[in-house]
């Protein structure tokens, strides 16, 4: 494998792509609906590399893992501009 390409996955955190029944399942114990979502472009290039083709209104669960703070999830919702 390429050294880049292990470079650009360590510093880009992993991105997930929700349904809408994990949207729903994810979000209610969080008391937020999709619109209070902080955005993401449809032009991302995270989103280039999901496997499956992200549209406007769909969720992404981002995990995200540092040394002082551990592991974070984020939500946003895409959006084409």
């Amino acid at each position: 494998m390429n050294d880049n390409v292990l470079w650009l996955n360590k510093l880009v955190p992993k991105h997930i792509l929700l349904d809408d029944a994990e949207v729903e399942t994810k979000l209610k114990p969080l008391n937020v609906i999709r619109e209070q979502l902080p955005k993401i472009l449809l032009k991302d290039p995270a989103l280039k590399a999901l496997d499956n083709e992200a549209k406007p209104g769909d969720v992404v669960e981002i995990h995200r893992v540092s040394e002082s703070a551990g592991a974070n999830l984020a939500y946003r919702v895409v959006v084409e501009e």
